[in-house]
């Protein structure tokens, strides 16, 4: 019986990038709503206070537990089902427990201020973490090793045992094996016949709320793509913010509000980004009527500045006041974002006509 080679590697599962995902975005939401309610409720202490003789218990000790919850339920249980519910689980967790970070760093606590932008880079560094997953993840999908892939499609037949696999699923694992381009070894055969024995599992179908989640965003996609002044709008709207920023520091360094400020390293920080943020977007407006493409490109870049580096620098500086600048942000790049994709599907329409035709 021929061995498949034993590869030292961990090997990364089918779902790994969209839980990696649902973890940030649980993780984002629960510090946002964390400290929604604290500032609504006047920050309470839990446990009687930090009064003389009384206690506080701190939400970072429940972050702790409840990320340990999410890290037993995906120890003890297998299955998507159980990485799902620890993302969420773990997400929560890691959400309260980052929130609390000033004490951890600084003899301020709670209310130090660049804690904000501390927070801010984790999460951009999780986010980047699960954009390289998502690409590594296509690529493993045509260029792993063999012994790789037979890894995945066990992966996926062992979840098959447990819960069934729809059609969709099954041809994928099934490819996986067949398109080695190597040839088929005894595991491979055994795998592939585990598959085509596995229960069949009906897609889930969309419940209403995800039928209603999918008409908006069919609407939204099309509204935002499908309008040239969209464009404009995005690229008018960079410019706005970056020198809106710049024009702020400037008149409170005239009024004398700078004066007691601490946080120079932050103020440079943001200027350095907003400036950088504001050549880039006057230039992309500047090329819209010329090279379309490379208006899209050179606008998309000023927003990538501004929120993967510029934004922790506000955040440092106004503290959680910065989300509303953030949230501008993000439905600016989702703009340019959907007008690049339709640009990329309409050339590839093009292209794929022009090569029927036999012209391409």
């Amino acid at each position: 019986m021929s061995r498949t080679p034993v590869t030292n590697g961990f090997l990364r599962t089918a779902s790994a990038a969209a839980h990696l995902r649902l973890f940030v975005l649980v993780g984002v939401l629960t510090v946002l709503v964390t400290r929604a309610f604290l500032s609504l409720a006047d920050y309470p202490k839990l446990g009687g206070g930090a009064g003389k003789g009384g206690l506080h218990i701190a939400h970072m000790l429940w972050g702790g537990l409840l990320m340990l919850a999410g890290l037993l339920v995906m120890l003890v249980f297998t299955g998507v089902a159980s990485r799902q519910r620890g993302a969420v689980i773990g997400g929560v967790g890691f959400g309260l427990f980052i929130d609390e970070v000033g004490k951890l760093v600084s003899v301020d606590g709670y209310f130090y201020r660049p804690a904000a932008g501390i927070i801010y880079l984790t999460f951009v560094a999780l986010t980047g973490l699960a954009w390289w997953v998502t690409r590594r993840g296509r690529s493993d999908r045509e260029a792993a090793p063999a012994a790789t892939r037979s890894a995945a499609a066990a992966d996926t037949a062992l979840h098959g045992v447990l819960r069934g696999l729809t059609p969709q699923e099954r041809d994928e694992a099934l490819r996986r094996l067949r398109d080695t381009g190597a040839p088929a070894t005894e595991l491979d055969a055994a795998l592939a016949a585990l598959l085509e024995v596995v229960p069949e599992r009906p897609a889930r179908g969309f419940r209403p709320h995800h039928h209603a989640a999918q008409r908006v965003r069919t609407w939204l996609t099309a509204r935002v793509s499908g309008k040239r002044g969209s464009v404009h709008i995005a690229a008018w709207g960079a410019t706005l913010q970056a020198a809106l920023l710049l024009i702020a520091i400037a008149a409170d360094g005239l009024t004398g509000n700078l004066a007691a400020e601490t946080q120079w390293t932050a103020i440079t920080g943001a200027l350095a980004c907003s400036l950088t943020s504001l050549v880039l977007s006057v230039r992309g407006t500047a090329l819209l009527r010329r090279d379309r493409n490379a208006a899209l490109r050179t606008l998309r870049a000023a927003l990538l500045v501004d929120l993967l580096l510029g934004q922790a620098f506000k955040f440092m500086i106004n503290q959680f006041s910065a989300v509303a600048g953030w949230l501008i942000s993000l439905a600016l790049l989702y703009v340019l974002s959907a007008q690049m994709g339709r640009r990329q599907v309409q050339r590839a329409l093009v292209g794929h006509g022009m090569s029927e035709n036999g012209t391409g």
